[in-house]
């Protein structure tokens, strides 16, 4: 049996109040967009129950997992796996919003800052994070690991990661290393007015 997760506590007031901030925006999120749905999975305990584990699921399509053992060298972006609705599980822990949430990958994401053995999602580093992002943030960081824009627009940071090996998943970092116009190909196919035409803002 799963170990259940241990419920916010931390001071009380300011943690509650953040939860019940963040539930307003999300709300108010939702409302102003179609590709995102997020939905609440645990709450605290007490008066006034607030959500504190989510999970977003995006209809934008990403990369899947490469099939059996291939030769990622030469691998075409058309010969990946496309999926089309992504979903990840986000933990605010009881030092939220000191602590950045935790986001796991709960569908099949390939991409340099997932994991491929727990789905485990590095969005951004943690000298970045401060008490002014909010979880419609995350959604935007995120959004950003789909459509690989991480990668995309800033190379020279992420060819110096590459060679100190700074990836938690070396293959899909491997591949983006030397397929800079394949991920151009992707993104222009699936997210700047190709093939399903979704749109981003690239701000």
């Amino acid at each position: 049996m799963a170990k259940k997760k241990a419920q916010p506590t931390g001071d009380g007031k300011f943690v509650m109040g953040r939860l019940a901030t963040e539930w307003e925006h999300l709300m108010e999120f939702m409302g102003e967009q179609e590709f995102c749905e997020v939905e609440p999975l645990d709450f605290t305990w007490g008066e006034e129950a607030l959500p504190y584990k989510y999970r977003f699921t995006f209809r934008k399509p990403t990369f899947g997992t490469p099939p059996g053992k291939v030769q990622l060298k030469n691998f075409p972006f058309g010969n990946f796996p496309i999926n089309e609705t992504v979903s990840f599980d986000i933990y605010l822990s009881e030092a939220y919003p000191v602590v950045k949430p935790e986001i796991y990958a709960s569908s099949d994401v390939w991409h340099p800052n997932v994991s491929p053995k727990d789905g485990f999602v590095c969005y951004v580093n943690d000298k970045t994070w401060d008490l002014t992002v909010h979880l419609t943030d995350v959604a935007d960081m995120l959004l950003g690991v789909l459509s690989w824009a991480d990668i995309h627009d800033n190379p020279d940071n992420f060819y110096k990661r590459v060679e100190v090996g700074d990836y938690l998943n070396p293959d899909a970092a491997g591949w983006a290393y030397n397929h800079a116009d394949e991920i151009g190909n992707f993104r222009d196919f699936y997210y700047t007015g190709g093939g399903l035409a979704f749109d981003i803002d690239e701000e």
